[in-house]
This record gives C-alpha cells, structure tokens and sequence, in this order.
C-alpha cells in the first residue's frame, strides 16, 4: 500500500483530490491532509509518506518553501506539484527542486491516473535499486576482510601497479604511507600439531596460528596479518622496524609452540621505500624462510621423537629417520647442521641431561639413572656422564652441581 498525502489551503481540492486516488487507486491511501505549509511539514516527518501532491500557494509556507524542506527529510518520495498558476517562474523552481510532475488545477482524471502510474513505477524502480544497494553494501561488508586480503597477497607479490595500489588501499580504507615492517612465518612441514594429512585440520591449526601471531604483533597499529599464496602467515605493519619489532617477531615462537604447533620459522625486516618496497622486501624474506625451511621442521620432528624415547635402549638413528619419514643419512646431516651434534652425540646430550635431573633425587641410584635413560651397562652411562659432564655420575652427585 502507498501511502499518500494531499497538501493545500482549499479543502474542495483536498476532497476532490482524495475521492478520485481512493476510487481509481485502491493500493494507494491518503494518510493526511494539511491546509498549510507548516502543518504539511509536520505531517510529512510524522508519516513519511510516498506520494505528496503539494499546492504552490498556502498559508506560512509555501509549496515551494515546503518541497525545499521536505528535499532535506525524505529521499524517496515523489512530489507532484498541483497549482492554480500556469506560471514560468512556478514551474521552473519546481523543476529545479526534482519535482516528479507538474499539474495545474483542476486536474482531470485521466491526467491524475496518468501521474500516479507513472508515480508508481518510479517508486517500485526507487525502491528495488535501494535494495540492491542495500545488498550490495551488505556483501561487501561481509567480504571486506576477503578483499583486503587478496589486496594484501597482491601488494606483497608485486601484482599492483602505483595507481592500482593507491586506488585500491584507498576504497579499503588502508594506509599504506610510513614507515613499514615486515615479518614472514612459516608453519613448518609436518609441524602442524593436528593431522597434517587432513586438509581441513591444516587449515583450521594453521588460522590457529595466525590469530596467536596477531595477538604476538598486538601492540602495533595499523597492523594487518594474513596468509600468502604459499601459507606462510605474513605481518605487515606500522613500524621502522626498531628494538619493539625485533622483540614481538622473536618471542613470536615462544608464545605459539608448543601450544598449537611444533616449529615456526620467522625471518623480518623493516621495509625501505614503503609502499613500493613491500614486494621486494617479501621477496627477500620469502627466500630466508625457504633456506631456514628446507630442514628446520624435519629436525623438530626427530628431536621430538628422541625426547619420547631416549630412554629406550635400543633407540636408533634409523628408527628416528624412519618416524619422520627420511632417509638415515639425510638426518644425521641435518642434525648436525641444525645442532651442531652427530645423531650420537645429540641422544648422548639428551639422556645424560634427564639423568641430571632424575639424580636430583637421592634415593635412586645410580645405576637405575643410567636404566631409566636407556643405558644398560651402568660403566657405559658413567663413561657418557663423565664425557658430557668432566666428571662421573657418583663425583657430579657428591660435588652437587
């Protein structure tokens, strides 16, 4: 139902005016009447109406004055214009104030038919281009943080000419002058605390971790972290890259593992020439993480493995190498390379630092310390102890520390 209000000083013209949309319009219905100006205006704030057929000349404000008023309190409505005067000057002010029709009285029927279609159809057309609007405001909202993202793995990619970044920071709302720093983590292969084999465990362990960093880089504002094309979670911000930077990308790890997952790889930088440096700066980093990556999330898996089976006598490097699913040789080098140790010397370092820590309970002797680390020959742990420690297990005990 449309609903609609008459406006003008002669109460004939209303009477008239509201019989004939009440008989040849029944979708339509005259919620108000106003003799004058300002009652027009009040009645208009009180029940928005769709339709207004507004009289040029009444009392303390005039039609003009009044559609003026009005242009300010409704934008969806129509305004006929229903005058007494064939004037110019009339019809050239209501032109300009966006007018829909002007009619002069008395308005036939066929003539206020023909208006009130016409009417209709503007407002059915109004009505379904502001919804669509509406919608499409609504799903952009909605898909924002999308967006921006996509914006994010374009800009750090090197995908955006100057004016395509300009432009497009703009209509997100991102600032992206100042000084810039950057941190690229990786979420090492294999590391990922749920099964990695399953597609959507990765991904939710890998949002897990995101939102852990987010919270790591808390203190830096604008600040946005996302994933790039190759799930390395990337934090870009508003910094120069100073001491605070080096702080939150270095205790990064220390607040995400072990809780969600078992290996990070961190590489940063401060950004030169931002914005237009931020893909070569990605660039850069993106190949630290790849050279730290290769082997990192392996040796993490194999010392995991040692730290759940040290004590069994029988723990080999080829059992080790077969639990992460490389070859013997491959881990001893990595080992070394990651460490410092041989396989050897790494499980000796392992087991003799928990045999330190079981000592500490006096009644339990020594040659059941060596048992529980995995030796079986108490002068073999004793000769290992002396190796790592400079003295024997029985002197290490005696001289406490």
């Amino acid at each position: 139902m449309w609903k609609v209000m008459i406006a003008d000083d002669e109460p004939k013209i209303r009477r008239g005016l509201r019989t004939t949309i009440e008989r040849i319009r029944p979708d339509m219905k005259v919620v108000a009447e106003a003799e004058d100006g300002e009652m027009a205006l009040a009645l208009v704030q009180k029940e928005t109406p769709d339709i207004l057929l507004i009289d040029v000349r009444m009392p303390f404000l005039n039609g003009l004055e009044l559609i003026e008023k009005i242009n300010g309190i409704l934008s969806d409505c129509i305004i006929i214009v229903v005058s007494g005067h064939d004037e110019f000057e009339y019809a050239q002010r209501a032109l300009q104030l966006k007018v829909f029709e002007y009619v002069l009285k008395p308005v036939p029927q066929e003539v206020l038919a023909n208006v009130l279609a016409r009417a209709e159809e503007a407002l059915t057309e109004s009505r379904r281009q502001r919804h669509y609007v509406s919608w499409a405001h609504e799903q952009l909202e909605r898909n924002m943080p999308l967006l921006r993202e996509q914006f994010l793995r374009d800009w750090v990619r090197g995908r955006l000419s100057p004016l395509e970044l300009a432009e497009q920071a703009g209509f997100l709302g991102m600032e992206t002058s100042g000084h810039l720093a950057m941190a690229v983590i990786h979420v090492a292969e294999r590391a990922v605390a749920t099964a990695p084999s399953e597609e959507r465990d990765r991904r939710l362990a890998l949002y897990a971790v995101r939102s852990a960093v987010d919270e790591a880089f808390g203190e830096f504002t604008p600040r946005w972290v996302f994933l790039d094309d190759h799930d390395n979670i990337v934090v870009l911000a508003r910094s120069s890259g100073g001491q605070a930077w080096v702080e939150a990308a270095s205790r990064t790890e220390a607040r995400v593992v072990p809780s969600l997952c078992q290996a990070l790889i961190v590489a940063q930088a401060a950004v030169e020439d931002a914005p237009h440096g931020v893909p070569e700066a990605y660039d850069a980093l993106s190949a630290e993480i790849s050279g730290k990556g290769s082997h990192r999330g392996l040796v993490v898996l194999a010392q995991r493995y040692i730290d759940a089976h040290y004590g069994e006598p029988t723990l080999s490097l080829e059992e080790v190498a077969s639990s992460a699913q490389i070859s013997p040789g491959y881990l001893s080098r990595l080992l070394k390379l990651e460490t410092g140790f041989s396989f050897v010397d790494y499980l000796t370092r392992v087991r003799i630092n928990k045999a330190v820590q079981i000592m500490n309970d006096p009644s339990v002797k020594v040659y059941e310390v060596a048992e529980a680390v995995g030796y079986q020959s108490q002068h073999y742990f004793s000769r290992a102890f002396k190796r790592v420690f400079g003295r024997p297990p029985v002197e290490y005990r005696k001289g406490g520390a």
